[in-house]
């Protein structure tokens, strides 16, 4: 830029000087006429065309016989004005392809008009009515054969040119270009002064864009080479299938079904499950005046048959027991009044992020049971004989009665679901927000066989849809069924497209990572013992086999945690209590639900102290809000302690630090029993007040230690990978930033248990219990690889000299209490020992999963190659002009499969042959492929591949690491794949 701004004046000047007639302002008369003496004279420009020399009227008329789109404008010998070509005396005869005169034309309507990717034209059209009228077609065959879309199937006064239509319907799939948007820059282009006035067209480009999406889906599924027509279109037969999930009799081996049980991963598919609530439909238009053109053909379930199943179905009373997604909670939410669709459930290939064909489905209120069930059965259809995966963000909770469930679906869905086909997990983000116990058996890493699926693929579809969620929310029910349908056609073309490098970047870092990983667990595993090992192995592959066995991952808490004291012991308690002759009940929440109200206050509260004190300044308003919302739930929070300890209220009225009309209302004191001075306690608070606090407690300082634990863990995992693999300036800013929010939670984990033990200590006062809750300083905060910072700095004082001292290392005592006194910390070697060998075996599984996915590719190719060619020549009912148009768009299709397969084996071949793998005859060399060059930067040098085996030739140093791992994105997905090493996850 710095070299141009220098030209900035030239370049202005030259633009204005198109402004005029520029060089070619000496010539008066028409060179494109045949005789310069009596040549006319030259006013007319064309715009469109290339620059060059104006012309005469009837020049223009004659070299834009076949260009009724162009732009004109005509000199009027002090600057040029907007004209057209219908002004010319341009009129297009249609039906006469030899361009000879009609002699029984049919005019067009006056305001005909043409609407092309540079805005509307005026134009006058003739349609063929003489003795060719026969061959020439009706006029809606005419326009068609002109390349014109008409608006109407009768005398159309509108038509599109089919460039407009490619056009648009590339900016709105790849850009998420509105159609109001596109149509509004049509119109600007075509005046954008406001000085003409243009004929509304917004409605028929509306229903043609509509028309032109479907015609697109059917030509590109092959239905105009099939006999039987668009009416013989099968259910989900014009969605686009993933090339890379295992097809059965497609694209899987002959002894698929009879590989042994180690390898059956290999052949599994992979799904996901989901809604997004984004993509809602309001209450707008119907089906008869907006009807699906094609229903179920493609991605969406069969409307008919879907609503005729909800519509037996009632309120769903499922109740989770495991965590409060909001997909539970949302189930029979009541904000969906005024929508058609609250959303959209979907069922995707979770390896490859493939919509599935009739895998999509609207959800009318939320997302409930019968909803996801119908839109899985439907998906499955297809697939019934292989095995698969189901990712489901509350899998644990959809899994239980799925079979039953179904078995009462109308017969024809009544799939078969046999033992064993169906693993369920929960993807690798959702399944930290679900409860630890008897959840292992559906992570991702650790069920063998699910290699690095992290099952998030399906969020990251939605992400990638959202951008026109805006636009299909006010759409009627056909067009935005064929909008989103479009849109996911598209996303899963995409990604055939760009199989070949992803494949490959995928390939090279698993063959690293999972040579990596199996050195360090070789190593890792020669710190123990060898009968430690022996049984940890033992364990572990017992759980395998049979998931209902003692989980090897879980380390048993001895401690009930709060929400279990609260839900099993002290409820029931307070049941049995209520139930007791005389029981009067004093207020609409119990003593256990004040006592539970007051602690979650005294979290709530330093949440606020620490938000205050960061944005207070910063952000006045959002801290206003914050503290207006905790004052009010402390005034509830008095009026319900006036209930049950009013002696607390009368000495906290006298109490300055516990008024409420103070500003820093952070600050206030809470008056919980613990926080009520000796010598008032026992007088003021009733025994069963205290009794529940103290119990409470005790629980809190467990969940505070096993959470301190838990951030320590993953902030020693940041460290290591920051250390090891993280490099350059940006990564390591985005490393930090994540550090620092990870130190953040182990503060805020260790105040947390300092507050429960303060409490504690104030209610029970010193004992025993005080060897396994001990006062936790700053020192003890750290992991359990590391050193005691005293310790660890006098003995570095002493030597003169730093360096670890593995024979005087001292645990921090959090880790020997770590959820057993006598065995915590011994477990929790073992759950790191049994997790890291889950962890190399993913690798290994990803390793040998990607070569089979690659050849599953090439076959597909193969089988849709194949299909193309075969159905050159199955109509019959044709004429010869239609069948050169039917066998010529077969073999393109054909050879565009042809040159994506040898694209695939010229990048992948190298790899396959460096592995040692069997390669079949999917990997042999494709017939009349020439092998592109494949460019690549790696660290600012351009690596070129040229021949087939994918040799590189490049100039400078070669960093065979990297080789081929494209730097933006591949840092990207890089990242995905050490963090979720690390033990977090990103969508």
């Amino acid at each position: 830029m710095k070299d141009w701004l220098p030209m900035a004046g030239v370049v202005l000047d030259e633009l204005l000087r198109r402004d005029g007639r520029g060089d070619y302002r000496n010539f008066e008369r028409c060179l494109s006429c045949g005789d310069r003496d009596t040549a006319r004279p030259a006013t007319i420009r064309c715009t469109t065309c290339d620059a060059g020399p104006l012309e005469c009227e009837e020049c223009v008329r004659e070299r834009h016989q076949r260009h009724a789109c162009h732009r004109l404008q005509r000199w009027n010998g002090r600057f040029f004005e907007v004209t057209s070509l219908k002004d010319v005396g341009l009129v297009v005869q249609l039906g006469h392809a030899d361009g000879s005169s009609c002699s029984n034309p049919v005019r067009a309507p006056a305001d005909f008009c043409v609407i092309d990717i540079n805005g509307h034209h005026s134009l006058a059209l003739n349609y063929c009515g003489c003795d060719k009228a026969g061959d020439a077609g009706t006029h809606y065959e005419q326009l068609l054969r002109r390349d014109y879309f008409p608006s109407t199937l009768t005398d159309p006064h509108t038509v599109y040119t089919t460039r407009l239509l490619e056009h648009y319907h590339i900016q709105s799939l790849q850009g998420k270009v509105s159609m109001y948007d596109y149509y509004a820059s049509l119109e600007r282009l075509t005046d954008n002064t406001g000085t003409k006035k243009l004929q509304d067209r917004y409605k028929s480009f509306m229903r043609v864009v509509a028309q032109w999406r479907f015609l697109k889906r059917l030509k590109r599924a092959g239905r105009a080479h099939d006999p039987t027509g668009i009416p013989g279109t099968q259910a989900g037969e014009l969605a686009v299938e993933c090339p890379a999930c295992p097809h059965p009799d497609i694209n899987l081996p002959p002894n698929w079904e009879d590989v042994s049980d180690d390898l059956q991963y290999l052949y599994v598919m992979c799904v996901a499950i989901d809604a997004c609530f984004r993509l809602k439909r309001r209450q707008v238009s119907s089906e008869e005046k907006d009807p699906i053109l094609g229903s179920g053909w493609g991605y969406f379930v069969e409307d008919t048959g879907y609503q005729t199943v909800l519509k037996g179905y009632g309120e769903q009373d499922e109740v989770s027991t495991c965590t409060g997604f909001a997909a539970m909670t949302q189930a029979n939410m009541k904000y969906s009044k005024g929508y058609a669709a609250s959303g959209v459930g979907a069922v995707i290939c979770a390896r490859h992020k493939f919509f599935l064909a009739n895998g999509v489905g609207d959800t009318q209120v939320g997302e409930k049971w019968i909803n996801m069930d119908y839109i899985f059965v439907c998906a499955m259809l297809r697939h019934l004989r292989v095995r698969k995966l189901v990712s489901y963000d509350i899998a644990c909770q959809w899994s239980k009665g799925l079979l039953e469930r179904v078995s009462k679906f109308p017969s024809h869905l009544r799939i078969p679901l046999p033992t064993g086909s169906l693993k369920y997990v929960i993807p690798k983000l959702h399944w930290g927000a679900h409860e630890r116990k008897n959840h292992s058996q559906y992570s991702l890493n650790y069920v063998p066989g699910s290699a690095r699926n992290d099952g998030e693929g399906i969020e990251r579809r939605w992400w990638w849809v959202q951008p026109v969620a805006n636009s299909t929310k006010t759409m009627g029910p056909g067009r935005r069924q064929g909008c989103l349908e479009d849109q996911w056609g598209y996303a899963n073309w995409r990604k055939i497209v760009d199989f070949a490098e992803f494949m490959r970047r995928r390939y090279m870092i698993a063959r690293q990572e999972a040579a990596s990983q199996k050195k360090e667990f070789e190593a890792f595993t020669q710190s123990f013992k060898t009968e430690n090992i022996v049984k940890w192995e033992k364990d572990v592959k017992e759980w395998e086999g049979d998931m209902t066995k003692p989980d090897p991952y879980h380390v048993a808490s001895t401690g009930l945690s709060v929400a279990t004291l609260v839900l099993d012991d002290i409820a029931r308690e307070e049941q049995e209590k209520a139930a007791l002759p005389g029981h009067v009940a004093v207020h609409k929440i119990s003593a256990l639900g004040f006592v539970t109200m007051g602690l979650d206050l005294e979290e709530s509260q330093a949440k606020l102290q620490e938000e205050v004190a960061k944005n207070e300044e910063s952000k006045p308003v959002q801290t206003l809000e914050q503290r207006t919302a905790f004052r009010l739930r402390l005034q509830n929070f008095r009026a319900v302690q006036a209930v049950y300890t009013p002696q607390v209220v009368v000495l906290l009225a006298q109490h300055p630090a516990a008024r409420l009309d103070v500003l820093q209302v952070e600050n206030v004191h809470l008056g919980l029993p613990s926080q009520i001075s000796t010598r008032h306690r026992a007088t003021a608070c009733p025994p069963d007040i205290l009794a529940i606090e103290t119990r409470l407690r005790d629980a809190q300082c467990r969940d505070a230690l096993h959470e301190l634990r838990t951030q320590l863990h993953i902030q020693d995992r940041l460290y290591k990978l920051k250390k090891l693999h993280i490099r350059n300036q940006g990564p390591n800013t985005r490393m930090q930033t994540e550090i620092k929010g990870q130190d953040s939670r182990v503060r805020r984990a260790a105040a947390k248990y300092r507050r429960a033990r303060q409490a504690k200590l104030a209610l029970m006062g010193p004992g025993p219990w005080e060897l396994e809750f001990q006062l936790l300083t700053d020192n003890d905060i750290r992991g359990v690889q590391d050193d005691d910072p005293d310790a660890l700095a006098a003995r570095q004082r002493g030597r003169k000299k730093p360096g670890p001292s593995e024979g005087h290392r001292q645990v921090s005592w959090i880790w020997k209490s770590a959820d057993s006194q006598a065995a915590g910390y011994t477990d929790s070697v073992r759950v790191e020992w049994v997790t890291f060998r889950a962890r190399v075996q993913r690798w290994v599984e990803e390793e040998r999963l990607l070569p089979e996915e690659m050849r599953r590719v090439l076959a597909w190719l193969i089988y849709e190659e194949n299909r193309w060619l075969s159905r050159i020549g199955q109509r019959d009912d044709v004429d010869a002009a239609l069948q050169e148009g039917l066998t010529a768009y077969a073999l393109k299709q054909s050879n565009i499969r042809r040159n994506m397969r040898g694209t695939c084996r010229q990048i992948w071949y190298k790899l396959m042959k460096e592995s040692g793998l069997e390669m079949g005859e999917e990997w042999a060399e494709v017939a009349g492929y020439v092998p592109r060059k494949v460019r690549r930067r790696i660290n600012n040098m351009i690596i070129e591949e040229e021949q087939d085996e994918g040799n590189v030739v490049v100039e400078g140093e070669d960093d065979p690491l990297l080789d081929g791992l494209e730097s933006e994105d591949m840092d990207k997905y890089r990242r995905l794949v050490e963090l979720d090493q690390a033990g977090l996850q990103e969508t």
